[in-house]
């Protein structure tokens, strides 16, 4: 009998020991099962954070890209405007006359230019030529009495 009490408190500590063996197993487990949920919410909250922070990357650059347009455009707009402009100020140049003067017998741009401006040299009788290119054509060495030709207001480098 003494051996059968033996192996009886044997068989309850093994049960029991095997029992708080489970508990502690189950616990681990439990433990194991809540980090990994813990890091599961951590990687999706990072992975949700990081979408954020995408789309509002993208957010940034289409509004670069918006601003980068406008600023094109309104460059665009500006060069035309000084082109414009220009045009009118070369315009307005060309408008600029001080006389017309007919061509008579016997006279060149020099002559003209003397009478004109005092100064018989190729700056300014030259630019008598550059003024009448369309009355006179393309060689300067020949005036047709005749021709009215429009005698330009100075540029300020002449005067």
């Amino acid at each position: 009998m003494a051996e059968e009490k033996k192996n009886i408190f044997k068989k309850i500590g093994d049960a029991l020991s095997n029992r708080d063996e489970k508990e502690a197993a189950a616990k681990a487990a439990a433990e194991a099962a809540a980090k990994a949920a813990e890091a599961a919410a951590e990687a999706k909250a990072k992975m949700e954070e990081i979408a954020k922070a995408k789309a509002e990357a993208e957010a940034k650059k289409q509004d670069l890209l918006e601003a980068q347009a406008r600023y094109a455009r309104e460059a665009e707009a500006r060069k035309a405007e000084l082109e414009a402009r220009k045009a009118a100020e070369e315009e307005a140049k060309k408008k600029a006359i001080i006389a017309t003067h007919v061509v008579k017998s016997g006279e060149t741009l020099s002559h003209i230019a003397l009478q004109y401006y005092k100064h018989a040299t190729p700056p300014y009788y030259k630019l008598i030529y550059e003024f009448n290119k369309d009355v006179i054509g393309d060689n300067i060495n020949i005036i047709i009495p005749g021709q009215e030709l429009r005698i330009p207001v100075l540029p300020e480098e002449l005067k």
